[in-house]
């Protein structure tokens, strides 16, 4: 569903040299620095992005997204993207409900999570980080990774850190579930007793 974008980076960037040309062509090396005053921008970025935003882009890329849900003061996102459902978390809102980033988040429960489990996966892995949740009934393995937002971005910022983080779920997922090399022990005998 999402595709990586990241080799759309350098056209990205390519506007912002583009409008800073002339201004750079303009400036004499030897001059004196301007003292006057500087003029203000015309335009405020838009900065952060509001929970309705980020579900009409995760919509648009083909996910199942729910109405944003504000429990107990936190505001969140509960996706399915086809394969899993996981949550993005909205932090540093302001009064207009602009934040300022976000947190993906999902919960694994699986027989095979350890904590010797979840240790490998955190050194071994840069971006999404893991942390083994209680809980009675089986081994919880709860997922984050946080996303800073970028004022004038838009929507668009969020391509490649959602590439990130579903390569990363689903490599977490296939990681938990593959044959480990760790040593457990066997299981007790049960001696006949007679």
């Amino acid at each position: 569903m999402f595709r990586r974008l990241s080799a759309l980076a350098p056209l990205v960037a390519a506007p912002a040299l583009l409008m800073a040309m002339p201004a750079l062509a303009a400036t004499d090396p030897g001059a004196a620095p301007a003292t006057g005053p500087v003029a203000a921008p015309t335009q405020e970025a838009v900065s952060g992005l509001t929970p309705a935003e980020v579900r009409a882009w995760l919509i648009e890329m083909g996910a199942t997204v729910e109405e944003p849900q504000t429990i107990e003061g936190q505001t969140l996102l509960r996706v399915n993207d086809g394969s899993a459902t996981w949550l993005i978390f909205f932090y540093g809102c302001n009064a207009t409900g602009r934040c300022q980033d976000i947190q993906f988040a999902a919960s694994v429960v699986a027989d095979g999570l350890s904590l010797d489990r979840i240790n490998t996966w955190n050194r071994e892995q840069r971006f999404v980080k893991a942390y083994l949740q209680p809980n009675p009934a089986a081994p919880t393995a709860v997922l984050q990774f946080d996303v800073l937002l970028s004022a004038g971005l838009g929507v668009e910022q969020l391509n490649d850190p959602t590439v990130v983080w579903l390569e990363l779920l689903a490599g977490f997922v296939e990681s938990v579930f593959a044959p480990t090399n760790e040593i457990s022990a066997p299981p007790p005998v049960t001696l006949p007793i007679n």
